[in-house]
């Protein structure tokens, strides 16, 4: 992966696409860009969804530069991404896995040491634990038909060394 400037990180929540991503944008002096922030929009303490034009603008803005990670897999979002990056790097550790750093996560972020500025509630923990698995029926397939004419740059990994 020395040559590669333009990254794309996809994986399931708790896959670790946030931490690969900080740590190859170290690493690599690249820039790195979650694709959840350009969902939205911070007006004061309010934040509010961004049109698909906009989040559409973002995205090009980012892809349209000379190297850049960029991590998520907001479906509508992979095609042009896929399409310029030099390497996909898919992530597929275990749901349960998955489920044991969210579930981390959350209480790290109940006892104020997550940096993450979201706030969720058990609510909000319950619904990803179960979209978590609805990735593996739903989500990881339609991602690998999507990578499919990419094949020969992704990389499959259920494990972040």
């Amino acid at each position: 992966m020395p040559s590669a400037k333009k990254i794309h990180i996809v994986g399931a929540p708790g896959s670790g696409k946030t931490e690969l991503a900080a740590r190859l944008s170290s690493r690599l002096g690249i820039p790195s860009y979650s694709l959840e922030t350009l969902l939205w929009t911070r007006e004061g303490k309010r934040k509010r969804r961004n049109t698909p034009a906009e989040r559409q603008r973002m995205l090009l803005d980012i892809i349209g530069q000379d190297s850049w990670i960029v991590e998520g897999n907001l479906m509508e979002w992979l095609l042009p991404s896929f399409a310029l990056a030099d390497q996909i790097i898919f992530l597929t550790p275990s749901p349960y896995v998955r489920d044991g750093r969210m579930l981390q996560r959350f209480l790290r972020q109940k006892i104020g040491t997550d940096p993450d500025n979201e706030r969720l509630s058990l609510i909000g923990l319950l619904d990803r634990l179960y979209w978590n698995h609805r990735f593996e029926r739903e989500s990881k397939p339609a991602i690998m038909r999507i990578a499919e004419p990419y094949k020969h740059k992704l990389v499959v990994t259920r494990q972040v060394e």
